[in-house]
């Protein structure tokens, strides 16, 4: 079986430290949220986290269970009991911020634009009409 590999520079500063000091993650659940986190942006297979390490692999229901319990992993498909789902993500929580500044840039007629730009209707260089 071939290792998976850690990618500790690509997970946000801090973030691996929390989860290294977390006294109620397992060392295989740490090792597989390492992982995780390091690859972020794609679902992971059950084949792929138990490559992870041996103990993970050994124990790879148990640790699933755990991450997903504990919030940090969703299943694909969603609401599957962990050991019945083929792959795994992080888990997207919605983020109830976005919903305010949606709302508040909408009431105050803002549109943002790529590369950080944001346009006001009436502002400068819009004519008035935006």
């Amino acid at each position: 079986m071939r290792r998976a590999t850690l990618h500790l520079d690509r997970i946000e500063p801090g973030l691996a430290e929390l989860v290294l000091a977390d006294p109620d993650l397992s060392l295989p659940a740490k090792l597989t949220l390492l992982y995780v986190l390091g690859h972020a942006e794609q679902p992971h297979h059950r084949h792929e986290l138990a490559a992870v390490d041996t103990l993970v692999g050994d124990h790879l229901d148990e640790v699933l269970h755990e991450l997903v319990g504990r919030h940090w992993l969703a299943t694909v498909p969603p609401d599957a009991p962990p050991c019945r789902a083929a792959r795994f993500q992080l888990r997207q929580d919605h983020d109830p911020d976005e919903d305010e500044a949606a709302q508040v840039d909408g009431a105050l007629r803002l549109t943002h634009l790529a590369a950080g730009l944001t346009w006001a209707v009436g502002g400068p260089g819009s004519n008035g009409r935006g």
